[in-house]
């Protein structure tokens, strides 16, 4: 029975094992609670899992750390019977259910109560006339408890049951839960699904000998007929590969071509249909596979060699934007403006989360995106910059842009706005990665990397970004392989957002462009949906906009020249070839781009004690003749002239090698301070050299 409206609040913590750390809440088919099961983490590491349901004793209404009485109900009935078509899938456990929930959205993700022992005591009538998927923990108990829920499922009159095969080389115990914290993604998910095998049914089998008589004259022969059928229903895709050796396939959809990787879930729909189509069969999960191998290495071995682009490209002298619409289409931008081409030559790939672009409108002024950005003119004018980067189909390095600002300031809306300019998404706003590899496949789900309300940037984290912006290689192992690579080659434009300074990191800073907006006045501030509404109004002619600035830098780069670049130095030259087409005066960007660096220089200056201290102890101990010595020497200098709450305080460093790196990483701070930083090595000790020259 459902909790009724009067029942007593439940129990936040259990009397002896205390404050769980997850509760699963059971429901009904109307989503109307029936009680929980709650899971400790105990102090020697394991872990306890204990059920919590209403019992009622005459008039009483009691909380009992007791399961429901046999038949128990299954864990998700409310997603069951929200989604009356879809597939049900279920897992080992209410922490694997929800994490296959994750994984594959298309299938109701469900489990039942009390452990893989249990299965018999639930309640499966539920599931009678659905397609159902069982996803066992990758050991024994495991396979015991799919046969026996396939078993209860068939005798529930469940016809079409499948289990998933866990892959070879997991560790013992791997489930759905394990999968989502190796990185699986939906398509990795989807193809353990495809790869299922069907549980036989309660027909009568066929006598031994005829069988295996059938099996020795059709079997091999039919897997034969199918495989080549496949083969012959895709023959259409064109094959090739990226330099990376992934295989792609270029095919022909309702007119037009698209570019898919051969892994990918859309390339295995289409290759579905085309069967389909052909045979009037379904191709079945294994000989898919094995066709769809087949594929991968006639790309990697016989197809040619392309670069796979995403959102942005360059060919045939021009700069080529996606639109991401349903055609296909892309817009051409040369040195005599831009127009909508509907085959563009350049091979673009998509993730699933990219969205397209609205069409863009000539005739439009970029001073139209002026009304949407609280801040100061330079600052909007870099904003701008960063847009045109962006987009420029040439770029090998990108600016990270760093939106700082108090509460209140609209970090988060304009991220939005910009986010749309330039790559929308259903995600236009990303949690930090907790590791590269977390990175790497952020990477590859579109142009364009933005976090929101980044409350700090840690150190890997700040190295990984200035690696993305100038275009280095990024690469670990492939999930489940020894030795076989796995990587992101390439540059991607890098957005943040947040209260702090984000660029606190000389090295970061150097690659950056901080800009902080403004507070919104309290009578000036819209409501969401005003304010959306007014984009999207605008939206066209900002894009078309910037494509016009675009033009003018596809027109004037090559003989664009920029006197003392910095170390952005592309970035900058483009942006000097856009004035034009953006209606700046020659020198407005170069003026602003300066200002920012200087002013982002003082305030890392400021914020690196060991800069700070070294400004300090050259100038007035050493100003004319400098300094030399070891990092040993130099640490004991420094110290008797900081405060002794900087010399205790973490920021400081303790030893002599963390001041040697501390000192590499202030160099280029030192460097606009007019402090020289080189370092050389003797026979018998490594010096740091520091000599100050006089501007």
């Amino acid at each position: 029975m459902p909790v009724p409206a009067n029942a007593p609040v439940p129990p936040s913590q259990h009397p002896t094992l205390g404050v769980p750390s997850t509760t699963w809440a059971y429901r009904n088919t109307a989503g109307e609670l029936l009680g929980f099961i709650y899971r400790f983490e105990q102090k020697d590491g394991a872990k306890s899992f204990r059920p919590l349901c209403l019992f009622q004793q005459g008039d009483a209404l009691t909380w009992r750390w007791e399961m429901w009485p046999a038949p128990r109900p299954l864990y998700g009935l409310e997603r069951l019977a929200a989604n009356p078509d879809e597939p049900v899938l279920v897992a080992e456990g209410e922490k694997s259910a929800d994490a296959a929930q994750v994984l594959l959205p298309q299938f109701v993700c469900m489990t039942s109560p009390g452990g893989s022992k249990s299965a018999a005591k639930a309640d499966w009538s539920t599931l009678k006339g659905r397609t159902v998927i069982l996803w066992p923990d990758a050991d024994e108990p495991g396979q015991t408890y799919a046969e026996t829920v396939a078993r209860l499922l068939k005798e529930a009159g469940v016809e079409l049951v499948s289990v998933l095969v866990p892959p070879g080389d997991v560790p013992a115990g791997w489930d759905a839960a394990d999968a989502v914290e190796d990185g699986w993604t939906a398509e990795q998910a989807l193809d353990l699904v495809k790869a299922a095998t069907s549980v036989a049914g309660n027909t009568k089998a066929k006598e031994p000998d005829k069988q295996k008589s059938e099996e020795a004259h059709t079997g091999k022969r039919k897997a034969l007929k199918q495989r080549d059928a496949l083969l012959a229903a895709l023959e259409g895709a064109e094959l090739w590969h990226s330099p990376e050796k992934t295989a792609y396939a270029t095919i022909e959809v309702n007119g037009h071509k698209e570019h898919l990787r051969i892994e990918s879930a859309a390339f295995q729909r289409w290759a579905i249909g085309r069967f389909y189509k052909a045979t009037g069969g379904a191709a079945a999960g294994q000989l898919l596979t094995d066709v769809l191998r087949v594929l991968s290495v006639r790309a990697i071995e016989d197809g040619p060699c392309h670069q796979a682009m995403m959102r942005t490209g360059w060919a045939d002298d021009a700069s080529w934007l996606d639109l991401c619409d349903d055609g296909w289409r892309a817009i051409k931008i040369t040195a005599h403006g831009w127009e909508v081409i509907t085959d563009p030559p350049v091979k673009f790939i998509r993730s699933e989360t990219m969205l397209a672009f609205p069409e863009p409108e000539h005739g439009y002024l970029i001073e139209e995106f002026r009304q949407f950005v609280n801040a100061e003119d330079d600052d909007y004018r870099l904003i701008v910059a960063w847009l045109v980067a962006v987009l420029w189909g040439r770029a090998s390095a990108y600016p990270v842009l760093a939106l700082g600002g108090e509460q209140g300031s609209g970090k988060t809306m304009i991220t939005r706005f910009i986010r749309t300019l330039v790559d929308p998404t259903d995600v236009p706003v990303l949690t930090e990665p907790r590791n590269s590899k977390d990175l790497v496949v952020q990477s590859k789900c579109g142009l364009v990397l933005s976090f929101d309300n980044v409350s700090s940037v840690e150190s890997w984290f700040s190295d990984a970004i200035c690696r993305l912006a100038t275009g280095s290689n990024i690469m670990m192992r492939k999930l489940h392989t020894d030795a076989e690579p796995f990587w992101f080659r390439g540059a991607r434009p890098v957005l943040l957002n947040g209260i702090p300074s984000l660029t606190d990191r000389a090295d970061l800073a150097d690659r950056a462009v901080t800009v902080r907006l403004l507070q919104i006045d309290e009578a000036n501030r819209q409501s969401e949906d005003d304010l959306w509404q007014q984009w999207n109004e605008v939206l066209p002619g900002i894009l078309g906009a910037l494509l016009d600035a675009m033009s003018s830098a596809v027109r004037r780069y090559d003989e664009t020249k920029v006197e003392n670049p910095p170390r952005m130095a592309d970035f900058a030259r483009l942006v000097i070839a856009c004035e034009p087409g953006l209606g700046w005066e020659a020198g407005d960007f170069m003026k602003a781009y300066n200002a920012n660096r200087q002013t982002t220089s003082e305030a890392v200056f400021e914020g690196d004690p060991v800069a700070v201290a070294i400004e300090k102890f050259i100038k007035t101990q050493h100003p004319t003749n400098g300094w030399e010595g070891t990092a040993t020497e130099l640490l004991a200098e420094l110290n008797l002239i900081i405060a002794d709450d900087m010399r205790r305080s973490r920021f400081w460093p303790a030893k002599p090698n963390a001041l040697g790196n501390a000192v590499d990483r202030a160099a280029p701070l030192l460097r606009h301070k007019g402090i020289h930083v080189t370092r050389q090595k003797t026979a018998e000790k490594r010096l740091i050299i520091l000599k100050l020259v006089q501007s």
